[in-house]
């Protein structure tokens, strides 16, 4: 037998395996419709993401755009240029959301958070000078190059109660931006 490895015939032998077996480390989203979304590439589920707050913002009987021609924002609702981020649970020792690749140089009005928990996904909004003002005043939240390298891109961890400029999609988005004859 070799010191570097575990066999198949003696897993069951380790508290892990018995844990993982009778659910004891058991994932939140494991019985979830959300799951599926939990298992997705960054790219793929950010797809999916944007086309929820598309097709919940057209449920309300807004106005809804795909962006054109820019990679900056990601929809365009009444007339706001709307960047979205969503994120599943990060589980481990202290659970929380990950909103990421939040670029503070792009050109987007709004930004749309998107929150899925195992039993529901929440909505939320802010403008982009409430986000920015937070992640350039955190420079611990810089996502690439650590503390010391200023990537222009930033992260935020933790639940939408923890961030008082989370607001509803209509403190943000139920108004028409520009005027009628602009529609």
């Amino acid at each position: 037998m070799s010191t570097n490895q575990i066999l198949a015939e003696h897993v069951e032998n380790y508290i892990t395996h018995d844990d993982a077996i009778h659910g004891r480390l058991e994932d939140p989203y494991a019985d979830s419709p959300f799951k599926i979304y939990r298992e997705m590439s960054s790219k793929t589920k950010g797809k999916y993401f944007e086309a929820f707050v598309e097709e919940y913002c057209e449920n309300l009987g807004w106005k809804v755009e795909r962006a054109k021609g820019t990679t900056e924002y990601d929809r365009i609702v009444n007339n706001y240029n709307v960047e979205v981020k969503g994120s599943t649970v990060w589980a481990g020792k202290k659970p929380h959301f990950r909103w990421q690749q939040i670029r503070p140089e792009h050109c987007y009005d709004i930004m749309v958070f998107v929150a899925v928990y195992p039993d529901r996904m929440e909505f939320y909004s802010c403008t982009k000078e409430e986000i920015v003002d937070y992640v350039t005043n955190q420079n611990w939240l810089n996502q690439h190059g650590g503390k010391k390298a200023d990537s222009g891109t930033f992260y935020i961890d933790g639940f939408p109660e923890d961030f008082p400029f989370f607001k509803t999609l209509y403190t943000h988005l139920s108004g028409f931006k520009g005027t009628i004859d602009e529609e």
